[in-house]
């Protein structure tokens, strides 16, 4: 699934899809931004941010677990989220 978002400050951009039980998400957020993002996941363990664990990653913060869902913090750049 695709989907983007054209604001004042340029595009938003979030592409996923399923790999068997993970989900791989490449979110890309513009410059002078920042963006609420919600990744499918039992836990925050269960997510990592461009390879690396979600506390070691820059950019990202981790700020609660919704359900199902991390609900992450992003600064500009481009991610790849991947969760069980």
């Amino acid at each position: 699934m695709n989907g983007s978002h054209d604001s004042a400050y340029g595009t938003i951009q979030c592409n996923w899809k399923r790999d068997g039980k993970r989900v791989i998400m490449d979110v890309a957020i513009p410059p002078n931004s920042t963006a609420t993002v919600y990744v499918p996941a039992k836990t925050d363990a269960d997510v990592t941010v461009n390879g690396q664990q979600l506390s070691n990653a820059d950019h990202v913060t981790f700020l609660r677990m919704e359900g199902d869902r991390a609900v992450l913090k992003v600064g500009s750049g481009k991610f790849i989220f991947s969760s069980l």
